[in-house]
């Protein structure tokens, strides 16, 4: 297996990891709303919006990292990075103000999986020296135009 099949292969796993926790976190909307019925005033009416919006986000990130093990890309490294901070940062939030509870596991080592797709994924570059790819500006190969 080279380096580029492998960062894939961590990142088609992260993307399983981004969708099942997205899953596994819309399990709790009922007892989210049941709770919420308890809780006056806004707070109450908004607590299931943002319980199924972090779900939302969930599979959003990973549908982009599906695509990206699926499809590579130049800019897959830096995407990657940026995708890897959702669940590290939802994780410190739960750290800070819950304290460590499963899913906090959870969601760190997705964060980290998905880190390590990013630091496997080779940098590519189109651009050569003279400052012109090998692809012109449509995708078109400029070797087969000459």
């Amino acid at each position: 297996m080279t380096r580029d099949q492998g960062a894939r292969l961590l990142a088609g796993f992260a993307a399983l990891g981004f969708l099942g926790t997205a899953a596994l976190h819309s399990t709790g909307y009922n007892s989210i709303v049941r709770m919420a019925k308890n809780v006056p005033g806004f707070l109450g009416q908004v607590m299931p919006a943002l319980w199924l919006a972090f779900s939302v986000d969930l599979t959003v990130l990973g549908l982009v990292v599906g695509i990206l093990a699926l499809r590579p890309s130049d800019v897959g490294r830096p995407l990657l990075l940026i995708t890897a901070l959702c669940p590290l940062a939802a994780a410190g939030l739960q750290l800070k103000f819950i304290g460590f509870i499963p899913p906090t596991g959870l969601l760190i080592g997705l964060g980290v999986l998905t880190c390590a797709s990013a630091a496997m994924w080779s940098p590519r570059s189109r651009v050569t020296k003279a400052g012109v790819g090998r692809e012109g500006a449509h995708g078109e190969d400029l070797a087969r135009r000459r």
